[in-house]
């Protein structure tokens, strides 16, 4: 489904809480935002490997000091540095990491419990 936002020149007509919105079509259409103040936004994905010049290194490695390590990068081609900086203060950020870190923790729960289980 295709999602938009306000363009940054259309910002300052409309309220904050829409300044960074992205929503679809309808939700705009809803709020009777004409399609002139909207530009089309990508969405986030996720790449792996750490760039290092034109090369590129693998999704994981294993250091014999650190261990395992997963090397990836998260990309929000959308979000403009007013969203980062002005509106969220790096809070955004702070608050994915914090999922992140959730996440990583219950998988690694998962993968020792597997472990000792065989």
């Amino acid at each position: 489904m295709r999602k938009f936002r306000l363009k940054k020149e259309a910002v300052p007509f409309f309220k904050e809480e829409h300044a960074k919105a992205i929503y679809d079509w309808s939700t705009w259409e809803h709020l009777q935002v004409d399609d002139r103040a909207l530009e089309e936004v990508e969405d986030a994905y996720l790449s792996y490997g750490m760039k290092s010049g034109e090369s590129s290194s693998s999704l994981c490695g294993w250091n014999a000091e650190r261990g395992a390590e997963f090397n990836f990068t998260i990309h929000f081609p959308s979000v403009t540095y007013q969203e980062h900086d002005k509106f969220s203060k790096g809070r955004t950020v702070r608050d994915l990491m914090d999922r992140i870190q959730k996440e990583v923790n219950n998988f690694y729960l998962d993968f020792a419990n597997k472990k000792t289980d065989q």
